[in-house]
């Protein structure tokens, strides 16, 4: 045997000695750009009902511990879709909000988290509710707080979940949007008070682009919360005389336009090239003419 194991070596290892050809492997063939793309939109859409049966059960829950309502209160507890609509649940909501000041509040909140979070629309609906229902100063801070936080949440799904949905269906939109949001990446938040003030870009389609787009949670927070500031003013300040309102077009009369369009000009004033250019010939005159210290 030891005699057998070093011949055996030395055919192993001679040189000279042919070995067959190797046979090729398989190789696998690997999935195409469209399947990956479809089984990932399968599994984000799967993963979004999820999350989106589990806020409708947290919702359920909520309405389910409200205070107790009349059949005819219950049947005028919808989602408003017309302004009617809001008029009709503000009387209703009234009798409800001096007593159970806490629940109706968490109601409120709950839904426009809720429409904000899956981008439904309605949430313009309740706007005018807050001021009906909690006064202006409350109102116009609860909103404004409530609509971040919903926007927030759409930012969140969109980052972890939705990104591929939203680069399948709008794949033009989130280009076009990319290239003017590198035109103000020094200012970026002053670009998004003015895409937040003027209508140019609906703000849920604002809330799903951003984490693509890299913008930073901080500065989407910021943006939203100050550039949804002047059209939540209008709307809250009309549901104080909510029921006195005959036509809908009136509350967004010409001077709340002109309002928006200062607004929005004043946003975007500081990220213009002639007034950086201004700024800093001011801000180099005022270094140059300060006391130099002895």
């Amino acid at each position: 045997p030891p005699l057998l194991h070093s011949v055996q070596r030395r055919l192993i290892y001679c040189p000279t000695m042919k070995r067959s050809p190797e046979r090729p492997r398989p190789t696998s063939v690997p999935p195409s750009p469209t399947s990956t793309l479809s089984t990932q939109s399968s599994s984000s859409i799967y993963l979004l009902l999820s999350v989106f049966g589990v806020a409708l059960s947290v919702l359920a829950v909520i309405f389910m511990n409200f205070p107790s309502m009349s059949p005819e209160h219950k049947a005028a507890l919808k989602l408003p879709r017309n302004f009617s609509d809001v008029q009709r649940l503000s009387v209703v909501l009234e009798e409800y909000t001096d007593e159970h000041y806490l629940s109706v509040v968490s109601a409120f909140s709950a839904v426009y988290l809720f429409l904000q979070a899956f981008s439904i629309p309605g949430s313009v609906f309740l706007s005018f509710l807050a001021g009906a229902l909690f006064g202006f100063f409350r109102g116009f801070l609860l909103v404004c707080s409530v609509a971040t936080a919903g926007a927030l949440c759409s930012y969140l799904l969109s980052d972890f979940l939705a990104r591929g949905l939203v680069l399948r269906f709008f794949p033009d939109k989130v280009a076009l949007l990319g290239t003017e949001m590198s035109k103000h990446s020094s200012h970026l938040v002053n670009y998004l008070l003015f895409l937040r003030i003027t209508p140019f870009l609906p703000n849920w389609f604002i809330n799903l682009a951003s984490p693509i787009l890299g913008v930073p949670i901080r500065t989407f927070v910021i943006g939203t919360f100050f550039g949804i500031m002047p059209a939540t003013f209008f709307a809250v300040r009309a549901g104080l005389t909510l029921q006195d309102i005959k036509n809908p077009r009136d509350v967004f009369d010409s001077k709340s336009i002109a309002t928006f369009v200062i607004c929005a000009l004043l946003s975007i004033l500081p990220t213009l090239k002639p007034v950086q250019a201004f700024l800093e010939r001011k801000l180099s005159r005022s270094e140059t003419t300060k006391p130099k210290s002895k």
